[in-house]
């Protein structure tokens, strides 16, 4: 049976009991889902709870609270010894006066914690021994699906055991010898740390040049271990050499986890699992020795080493960005309003062992009728990238499942794309939240029509090196809607500044978007796109609720060299004196007409005497004159430069070039 109960939030501990019937011989199973159906966490232990089983006289026949299976969520089950009445208890593991649903399932079921071996060949049958059930261990035969990963099976108990579904045939330990021969690589190997203290140790053969992907996995599947691993070569008389790699936890990438912002970079049971690319560097016999750092080997204790070569996979993710360390995805949500746009940042994420580098086109699969995507090209090595959904007016108000994939431009080379979301459920800042929601497709939906647009005029001329542009941003408001507007960049190409937020106000539909180019910003090409929503005084853009997003058009900004480059030489003034200051002009690239050019950055009390110069394709250097009053402070001053505005099809670009020092001495 499953009861729904609830832990109320008063200020006294509340505990919930259960009155059962118990009978000699029969088994007792109880779990415990509390941590894994809440849908926030506040950073407490609001949902961490206790379970213990007692009989008619209040003495404890069995407790648990954590455990490597469920971790937070209890799970417990012993063989009664007598007839009459047993209890359940359900209590808080710490006190946290809040309301804590839960759901109590009771059964006679079998409860296995793990399975041995954890897993088996893709598409075939395989014979599982059921460990961890205290009326001991017992044999089932599974199919193991098709799809290469982790799938759940469920062997009569409430909740599922973890295994693995591999390309490979199993190898599994051999108890009575020192070593596990394995034949050849690829394999999967499987094992128990029966002990506190034992190591098992394969032999595996391999040659210099080979690349392989070692990866295990243990605490993902449930086991009590936390396991290491080496990998030493053999000398001559086949005895252990020295250590070639020797591994202990993982981060989440390492088993390509991507899109969470935990603290301590942990979180999930997977980085505990040691995974690592490597390169054996000399043929011949290697030895592999897995161990527990923990020393909670047990019967439990079992693991899978699957050793195989590393494909190329690329996974695109949708990573919140939000402040105060929550999981906010409202900016990364696929929310697209009929007869609108909505853009988001895609992160681009090569999967442990990738090496595919070349540029990559974004595909949307799945979307509903009348919506379409929008990604340029993507550069070879981007980490994030640009995606926009387009919703027709007569796109229906509905949801879909879609994913985005990568598909390089050279068809020659083969890569596998999956996509990702992970969603911790910490929802405050601090802490992490090893509950976490994965998701291998994102959620699209239509939303009803939003009461604006926004659009950007494409720049009809590039953007320099060094220089600023401003480029207009226009608001078209629907009939009754006078609100301001609020936009900004959150696509952000690399040396590309850009403004904060900006706010059009009530009654005004323009404003102008300044962006600037460092001096080393990549030269070519590059995406930009606005996003803008509606203003709530109350809450944040990026956390509050209420908001209605669009985004403009994806235009193309292109970078380019500057015009020309200015340098000079140290130069010196006097209080009270006036003096040319002389910069050397190379050209870079030709412009017609005249350009206008100041001096930038002088300190108080020095100043510019008009006329100021003007700048032509021909000449080779500029000169300002320029006056020290008494009132300028002595001594050395830097990064003085010259900003130089061009004019060309009606449009300014603004430059910035130079580094100058003036130095300011006393009057004579």
């Amino acid at each position: 049976m499953t009861i729904q109960g609830q832990l109320g939030s008063g200020s006294r501990g509340e505990i919930d009991l259960f009155r059962i019937p118990a009978k000699e011989g029969q088994q007792l199973s109880v779990e415990v889902d509390s941590v894994r159906i809440s849908y926030n966490h506040y950073g407490d232990s609001e949902f961490d709870l206790a379970v213990r089983i007692l009989d008619e006289s209040g003495q404890e026949l069995a407790t648990n609270d954590d455990n490597p299976l469920h971790l937070q969520d209890p799970v417990v089950s012993l063989k009664l010894s007598y007839d009459g009445l047993a209890y359940v208890e359900v209590r808080r593991s710490v006190f946290a006066p809040r309301n804590t649903i839960y759901c109590l399932h009771i059964s006679e079921n079998r409860r296995p914690l793990v399975a041995y071996p954890p897993g088996g060949q893709a598409g075939s049958k395989q014979v599982i021994t059921l460990l961890g059930d205290p009326t001991g261990d017992y044999e089932e035969t599974i199919d193991i699906p098709e799809k290469i990963g982790q799938f759940e099976y469920f062997s009569g108990s409430p909740s599922s055991l973890l295994l693995r579904s591999s390309p490979y045939p199993n190898i599994l330990e051999n108890q009575t010898a020192l070593e596990t021969f394995v034949d050849k690589l690829p394999s999967v190997l499987n094992g128990i740390i029966s002990q506190a203290g034992d190591t098992d140790v394969f032999r595996i053969s391999a040659k210099k040049g080979d690349r392989l992907q070692v990866r295990v996995f243990a605490a993902t599947l449930g086991s009590p271990i936390d396991p290491k691993i080496r990998i030493r070569s053999t000398d001559s008389k086949s005895k252990p050499g020295s250590i070639e790699l020797e591994v202990d936890d993982a981060l989440l990438t390492d088993h390509d986890i991507f899109g969470t912002s935990f603290r301590g970079g942990g979180g999930l049971k997977e980085v505990l699992d040691p995974s690592v690319i490597w390169e054996p560097t000399a043929d011949g016999d290697y030895l592999l020795e897995i161990e527990d750092t923990s020393n909670s080997g047990g019967p439990t204790g079992i693991y899978r080493v699957e050793i195989v070569s590393p494909k190329n996979v690329i996974h695109t993710a949708l990573v919140s960005r939000a402040n105060d360390w929550m999981e906010c995805p409202r900016t990364s949500s696929l929310a697209v309003p009929q007869g609108n746009r909505w853009t988001v940042n895609v992160s681009i994420l090569p999967g442990q062992g990738n090496t595919y580098r070349g540029e990559l086109n974004i595909i949307a699969n799945g979307l509903p009728a009348g919506v379409r995507s929008v990604s340029p090209r993507v550069p070879s090595g981007a980490k994030l990238w640009p995606v926009q959904f387009v919703a027709d007016q007569s796109a229906l108000l509905k949801g879909a499942l879609v994913t985005l994939e990568v598909v390089p431009i050279d068809s020659s080379h083969r890569l596998k794309s999956r996509s990702q979301q992970n969603i911790p459920f910490i929802n405050h800042p601090g802490g992490d939240a090893w509950r976490t929601v994965r998701l291998n497709r994102f959620v699209l939906g239509v939303t009803e029509p939003a009461p604006f647009t926004i659009d950007v005029t494409p720049p009809s001329v590039p953007l320099v090196r060094g220089g600023e542009l401003a480029i207009l941003v226009k608001v078209t408001r629907r009939e009754g809607f006078n609100q301001p507007v609020q936009f900004r960049c959150d696509w952000r190409p690399p040396g590309i500044g850009f403004p904060p937020t900006q706010v059009i106000p009530s009654g005004q539909n323009e404003a102008f978007l300044r962006i600037s180019a460092q001096e080393r910003a990549p030269l070519g090409i590059l995406p930009i796109v606005v996003v803008a929503s509606t203003v709530r005084e109350d809450f944040s853009d990026y956390v509050g609720t209420g908001h209605v997003r669009v985004s403009s058009a994806i235009v193309n900004l292109t970078i380019t060299e500057p015009y020309v480059e200015l340098t000079s030489q140290p130069e010196s003034i006097r209080r009270g004196q006036r003096k040319q200051f002389v910069w050397t002009v190379r050209h870079k690239r030709p412009f017609e007409g005249e350009a206008r050019v100041k001096l930038i950055g002088l300190p108080k009390g020095v100043h510019l005497i008009n006329p100021l110069p003007l700048l032509t394709k021909h000449l080779k250097e500029i000169s300002f004159q320029v006056e020290a009053t008494n009132e300028a402070l002595l001594g050395r001053v830097a990064g003085l430069s010259c900003e130089v505005v061009v004019e060309t099809e009606g449009q300014e670009i603004l430059q910035r070039t130079g580094s100058g020092t003036l130095r300011i001495d006393p009057k004579l």
